[in-house]
């Protein structure tokens, strides 16, 4: 195994000194005295050919960096920084427990395994929220599954289980890392799915992310088991069933691997009933929230005790009827926490008295839980509870149309939606566009010699990586585990810089420096050392040059602190990297004199360039314009915006609504206080619960 990496650090190091020596030989070449770089015309060549260059040497670092090689690493440091990712992506947050001091209680109890193949259980288990992962280690094998019915902390108990977990993991312990389960595909291997998220949400290389995986230190906490299938799908041919197979086979050695998954009690009785469940586990039921758990909630929350002659006539409803239809409509933790966010300080909570039916009752409550979380961000919101429904309304739509329960909001993935086909012709007229005007400069001179017709193939190269990103699996030269950057204003970045010249990625850092090291010494050097003496070519450089180093920095951090729009943000960095060079191209073309056909051609070839390096980011801009007005156009501002407001959270990389029951009552509610209307779903006409 030594050897091996010795080799793959040596072909590494081999390669990037190459590339690097290739860069070295070009500029010597272009930027020698005499003959090289003294009219404008040859300036603007020498920026194509870097350019030229770097786009042909690119696809061989990405292919570099996917490569086994990179996985020599010492895997408990691989595993420590995963869990530092996990620890910031996912912290259970006073939002998660209630938003106030007092949380909701969440209980559990083991259930009897119906069949043979069961894990067995703690003699005397906690069966609490604090007590979870006690329990968890007195399971053998390590598998447990998390029932419950719809909205009663599934999802909480799993977040505060990945939290405790991580918190107190031995070094040799797997790390917990929470998946949404929406976008598993039929077709695509476990092992395979797992590595696909740690690379996106966590920002592991994916050599590294299968290296954890193959080594047993990845515990996945799998949510939303019952959120697969549409109702109505067959037992044996649905999703939920493939993912239950999955896991039987789901093996480290000779033994069944650990795993925790969450999922609906009705759904997961009928898999259970068909013979076909998750073998080897054990499983938990939360219990149902009583009546008096729900009393003893709301009346310890400040807003009970400062207005207590407006919520008594609810906790004495709740006290005199526990089984009516205020108490079954408050049954479950989220609902008890949405209610109590809805009527927070100035809406009275006795309007809920006079619902006839539950679904009357949740209707009235998310009615008023838009407005009420808008109010408790900031006393003059930045966003009116009108356009936050509105827009909130529009997205929730967009995941409904993908069928299959899906409910993960992944930003660089909206254009690939079922619904954005014209985001997509969008993008591909815009690169045909640059495209064409690029070859209409370069077919001419293609006719005097290989050159031209080189630089031809060099577009062409670049067109078909930028049409590529149209599929889901294309070719990307920038993953976004490389793009990510913290916000501007971040003090992650002295975190960014520090990381930058550590010992581990100094010799990285040295060797990306080659580059900007030579470019700015041909424009500060004197003459007879090779350079031109130009400080106007060294001030209008210097941005170019700030930005990139900015842009080496951001990759020393995890993805998973940069949150999701930390992509949308690199993007934006590595266009201003293009742009920079581009207006020192206008503006010396200006002091020059020079008409557009010679301005063009550098210009549209960036652009060009910029589609291939982060088709990603144009692609989002496009379904952006395509959705104007109906979404805001800073969507990723406004969505980091509802998770502060607790409208929305945050899992690894990925959006998602607070609830997927939250989820549909907005997609069939296009306008904030409508009335009450039938459900989206009828239970009759269901196959699967």
């Amino acid at each position: 195994m030594k050897a091996k990496r010795r080799t793959g650090q040596r072909a590494r190091t081999s390669l990037i000194l190459g590339t690097c020596i290739l860069l070295v030989l070009c500029l010597a070449y272009v930027l020698s005295s005499g003959e090289g770089a003294e009219s404008l015309s040859d300036r603007l060549d020498v920026v194509m050919m870097v350019i030229a260059v770097l786009a042909l040497v690119s696809p061989f670092f990405i292919l570099l960096r996917t490569a086994g090689a990179t996985a020599a690493e010492d895997e408990a440091d691989l595993a420590r920084r995963l869990g530092q990712a996990v620890a910031r992506a996912e912290p259970l947050t006073r939002s998660h427990m209630g938003g106030d001091r007092v949380p909701v209680r969440v209980s559990f109890t083991f259930r009897p395994s119906p069949h043979a193949r069961s894990a067995t259980r703690p003699l005397v288990p906690n069966g609490t929220l604090d007590g979870l992962v006690a329990d968890y280690w007195a399971v053998r094998p390590r598998r447990l599954v998390i029932t419950g019915q719809p909205g009663a902390g599934k999802s909480v108990l799993a977040r505060a289980f990945v939290a405790e977990f991580n918190e107190s993991r031995a070094e040799e312990e797997p790390v917990p890392v929470l998946l949404p389960l929406g976008d598993w595909g039929r077709q695509e291997l476990f092992r395979d799915w797992v590595v696909r998220h740690l690379v996106r949400d966590y920002g592991c290389t994916r050599a590294h992310a299968a290296q954890l995986m193959d080594s047993g230190l990845v515990l996945p906490v799998l949510d939303g088991l019952d959120e697969l299938d549409e109702p109505g799908v067959l037992l044996p041919e649905s999703r939920a069933q493939q993912v239950l197979d999955a896991l039987t086979g789901y093996q480290s050695g000779l033994e069944p691997a650990p795993v925790v998954l969450t999922c609906r009690t009705d759904l997961y009785d009928a898999l259970e009933a068909s013979g076909r469940p998750m073998l080897d586990a054990a499983r938990v039921e939360i219990d149902p929230m009583e009546a008096q758990e729900a009393v003893r909630f709301l009346a310890m929350r400040q807003d009970a005790i400062r207005r207590e002659g407006q919520w008594r006539p609810v906790l004495d409803e709740l006290r005199a009827h526990p089984q009516g239809v205020l108490a079954r409509s408050l049954s479950t933790p989220w609902r008890l926490v949405a209610m109590a966010t809805a009527y927070e300080q100035v809406n009275d909570p006795g309007e809920l008295l006079g619902a006839r039916t539950e679904q009357d009752a949740t209707d009235r409550v998310f009615a008023r839980f838009i407005p009420a979380s808008v109010r408790a961000v900031d006393e003059e919101p930045r966003y009116s509870p009108e356009r936050v429904h509105a827009w909130l309304h529009q997205l929730a739509l967009q995941l409904e149309s993908r069928g299959g329960g899906a409910n993960t909001l992944v930003l660089p993935e909206l254009a690939r939606s079922p619904g954005a086909l014209r985001a997509r012709v969008l993008y591909a007229v815009t690169v045909g566009f640059l495209a064409l005007v690029t070859l209409r400069v370069f077919l001419p001179d293609a006719s005097q010699g290989s050159l031209g017709w080189g630089s031809v193939l060099l577009v062409v190269g670049i067109t078909v990586t930028a049409l590529l990103l149209l599929r889901p699996g294309g070719i990307r030269l920038l993953p976004h585990a490389a793009m990510g950057l913290p916000p501007w204003r971040s003090p992650l970045w002295a975190v960014a810089a520090k990381a930058a010249v550590t010992a581990h990625s100094r010799r990285g850092v040295l060797m990306l420096s080659v580059l900007p090291t030579l470019v700015l010494w041909r424009a500060l050097a004197p003459e007879w050392l090779g350079g031109i003496s130009d400080w106007t070519m060294a001030l209008a450089i210097l941005p170019t040059l700030m930005l990139y180093a900015v842009l080496v920095a951001g990759q020393a951090l995890d993805a998973a602190v940069m949150g999701p729009s930390g992509w949308l943000r690199g993007g934006a960095l590595v266009a201003l990297v293009l742009l920079c060079p581009a207006g020192v191209i206008v503006g010396l073309s200006l002091r020059a004199g020079l008409g557009l056909d010679t301005v063009l051609p550098p210009l549209v070839l960036l652009g060009l360039l910029y589609c291939a390096l982060s088709g990603d980011t144009v692609m989002y801009l496009c379904w952006l314009l395509v959705h104007f007005r109906r979404v805001p156009f800073r969507l990723s501002r406004f969505l980091d915006w509802c998770h502060v407001a607790g409208l929305i959270r945050i899992t690894g990389g990925v959006y998602q609504f607070r609830h997927r029951e939250f989820q549909e009552w907005l997609a069939r509610h296009p306008i904030p206080l409508t009335r009450p209307t039938a459900p989206a779903r009828d239970p009759a006409t269901a196959r699967t619960p």
